[in-house]
């Protein structure tokens, strides 16, 4: 049993999105997702899913997308990424998944779970106040934000009993420089978390992406054609 990471899907069944605008390695990106998935994942395996998941704007659109995503292998946790619009209460997720017999999939909000040994927590993050353009009604969702992460890694920490707390975020937690956000770092640190996750970013951006240690945490980028269209096994 392993343990996978693997953001920004967007996938795009049920709505007209093609990702091929945005670059060569988006050409037929739904069968590249699905033939790396099946090489890598095994039935008994978990994909942490970090956002950006479907283009469909409400549940019924992202249906299709979700059909997909349940008949890959292995357990998938997703998490709310800024373009998953169709998100809703989780009472009403987790009904929607009922309703429609995808028993493979779960959602991570505001909670933390134990999976293949491990905690995981996590939020979608923000833009950063450091960044341009930074506006009054980004602080808002930015402070909303920390006070999710704050509750998922407490809620990790109870539930720990020594295992390693994994941390996943759709935003990059860190600054062009690669060093922490002030707030999201007190964070991270009063709860001894030294290993993250993040998505988001794609093309160029990726490339120039932070990947490493800093402050003591390791950061990795796990986009989905930044890794290739292949989750990214934890384990190692």
């Amino acid at each position: 049993m392993a343990l996978y990471a693997m953001s920004d899907l967007h996938l795009s069944l049920g709505v007209e999105k093609p990702m091929d605008v945005f670059g060569n390695s988006w050409h037929n990106y739904m069968k590249k997702i699905k033939f790396q998935w099946n090489k890598t994942v095994g039935k008994d395996d978990t994909v942490i899913v970090g956002g950006d998941i479907s283009w469909g704007m409400y549940l019924d659109e992202a249906k299709e997308d979700f059909a997909f995503l349940n008949s890959l292998p292995g357990k998938k946790i997703l998490l709310r990424g800024n373009h998953d619009y169709w998100w809703e209460s989780l009472s009403k997720l987790r009904a929607f998944l009922l309703k429609n017999s995808f028993d493979t999939i779960e959602f991570l909000q505001n909670d933390a779970m134990v999976v293949q040994e491990k905690v995981v927590c996590g939020t979608r993050g923000w833009i950063l106040p450091q960044s341009d353009g930074f506006t009054g009604k980004d602080r808002k969702i930015y402070e909303r934000e920390l006070i999710r992460l704050s509750l998922s890694l407490e809620k990790g920490k109870k539930i720990s009993e020594g295992r390693e707390v994994i941390c996943v975020f759709h935003f990059p937690p860190l600054k062009s420089d690669g060093s922490l956000d002030p707030s999201i770092g007190e964070i991270l640190h009063k709860n001894s978390v030294k290993r993250c996750l993040y998505g988001h970013l794609h093309g160029q951006v990726a490339k120039s992406a932070f990947e490493g240690v800093s402050e003591g945490i390791e950061f990795r980028l796990v986009s989905a054609d930044f890794l290739e269209f292949t989750p990214y096994n934890l384990d190692f």
